[in-house]
C-alpha cells in the first residue's frame, strides 16, 4: 500500500520524537518514504530564514519542525495553485511541496500561497520500514489528508482532529 498523500497520525503510545505528531507523506516509492511533521512549531520566524538569504519578509509565521532528517532543508508545503521552479505536485491531494530559491524570492515579494506551512527537515523511512511500523501494535494510524487538518495552527488540536478522522475512516471502511 502506498501512503503518498496520506496523513500519518502518531498512536497515543508513541513516545519518541514523533509523540503526538501528524505527518504528511509527500513521497512513497522504491527509494523509501518522506514526509513532513505538520504540528511541531519552532520559535524560528520565517522572517529570519528569508533574511539569511538577503531578502525581506514581514509575515508573522514561524517554521515547523518537519522531521529529524536533513534538518537544514527548508520545505514549503502548500496548496497546488502556487508554484516556483522546483514545485512537486502531490497527486490527488490539492497539495504540493517546493524547496528552492525562487520560493524564497516569491515570499519576500508577498507572493505566498493561500494556504502553506514552511518546515525545516523532514521525516524519512527506508523501503518497507513505514509499512512495518503501521502494522505494529503501537504504530502509525493513517487517514486521508484534508486542508483543514494539514494547515491547522494548533498542534495539539491538529493531532486530536487527525486522530478522530482516522477513527471515522476506519469505522466507515467496515460499513
Amino acid at each position: 500500500m502506498s501512503y503518498l498523500g496520506k496523513l500519518l497520525v502518531a498512536h497515543p503510545m508513541i513516545n519518541d520524537f514523533f509523540h503526538r505528531s501528524v505527518v504528511f507523506i509527500y513521497q512513497d516509492d522504491a527509494q523509501g518514504t518522506l514526509g513532513l511533521v505538520l504540528n511541531k512549531p519552532t520559535k524560528v520566524p520565517i522572517k529570519q530564514v528569508i533574511l539569511e538569504r538577503n531578502m525581506n519578509y514581514s509575515g508573522p509565521e514561524h517554521l515547523y519542525k518537519g522531521g529529524p532528517v536533513n534538518e537544514s532543508a527548508v520545505i514549503l508545503l502548500h496548496e497546488d495553485g502556487w508554484y516556483a521552479s522546483n514545485t512537486l505536485q502531490i497527486p490527488k491531494t490539492g497539495l504540493a511541496i517546493t524547496s528552492d530559491q525562487t520560493m524564497m524570492q516569491k515570499l519576500s515579494m508577498d507572493n505566498a500561497p493561500y494556504e502553506w506551512r514552511m518546515c525545516m527537515g523532514m521525516a524519512g523511512w527506508s523501503p518497507g520500514q513505514l509499512q512495518q511500523e503501521v502494522r505494529s501494535r503501537y504504530g502509525w494510524l493513517t487517514c486521508d489528508a484534508t486542508p483543514a487538518i494539514v494547515f491547522a495552527k494548533d498542534g495539539e488540536r491538529q493531532w486530536q482532529k487527525a486522530l478522530e478522522m482516522c477513527s471515522h475512516q476506519a469505522v466507515n471502511s467496515f460499513l
